[in-house]
């Protein structure tokens, strides 16, 4: 901690810039980069679950909270004073956070993937390692989730 950081394979202060010219990647780094595009891909893709149910729910709870001032001036025009289109119109506020909760999920989630991501490519990028990654996601009937991944590396240089 006093040294602050210090090489993996020197152990020593680095003495390079942006790129260490002696790095070596072992088996561990294709595990990190599936993971993480994994975690990525499992958030890209709750995204249009997302908008659709912002969109539905949205829809819904201002229609019963039309509904409800609809009723209110119905009651109001023939003089009656009654709770029932208030409770209606407090139904329509109470289904609006089932509109905005996944959708927030889903921007906290992309929200730390995506800088996961992006510093994981821009580090492979520097030491001109390109790849690609097939992601098959396999649901069963009861939910669960299971990943195949297909990593190709299309340049591996280090230096």
């Amino acid at each position: 901690m006093a040294n602050g950081t210090s090489c993996a394979l020197t152990k020593e202060k680095p003495t390079f810039k942006d790129k260490c010219p002696d790095i070596v990647f072992g088996k561990n780094y294709e595990d990190v980069i599936r993971e993480i595009n994994v975690e990525h891909h499992l958030v890209k893709i709750t995204k249009a679950n997302s908008i659709a149910n912002f969109a539905v729910f949205l829809a819904i709870g201002i229609a019963v909270i039309i509904l409800g001032y609809y009723l209110w001036t119905q009651a109001w025009s023939s003089g009656v004073i009654s709770t029932i289109p208030i409770i209606v119109m407090g139904v329509g506020v109470l289904i609006l956070p089932m509109a905005f909760g996944p959708m927030n999920k889903y921007r906290q989630e992309i929200s730390v993937t995506r800088p996961k991501k992006d510093q994981l490519d821009a580090l492979l990028a520097q030491y001109n390692i390109q790849y690609t990654i097939d992601i098959r996601v396999k649901t069963d009937i009861l939910g669960n989730k299971d990943v195949e991944t297909d990593l190709k590396f299309l340049r591996k240089h280090y230096k």
